[in-house]
């Protein structure tokens, strides 16, 4: 790709959540996430030893924001959605 085609690319829309799964959930709740590559990424907030759940920060491209809508309504009430950090 040249370098004025990539200065004519629009920057990447991302959105952010914040979900909330149990301890004993969150293993298979990571292999979902890591099986659908591409379209979302996690990192799991800092928690202390003994939290019986663990918070997964979600950034997804807007493009892709309905198929990870599907696949964490798919998981049910494994998933617990909190409000999103509001980043800048």
């Amino acid at each position: 790709m040249s370098i004025s085609a990539r200065k004519q690319m629009k920057p990447m829309q991302i959105e952010q959540m914040l979900i909330r799964v149990k301890k004993e959930d969150s293993a298979f709740v990571y292999c979902i996430l890591e099986s659908h590559e591409g379209i979302v990424s996690y990192s799991t907030v800092d928690y202390q030893v003994g939290t019986p759940h663990r918070d997964l920060e979600l950034t997804v491209p807007l493009d892709f924001k309905e198929e990870l809508i599907r696949v964490l309504s798919e998981l049910g009430d494994l998933i617990y959605e909190l409000p999103s950090p509001v980043r800048v």
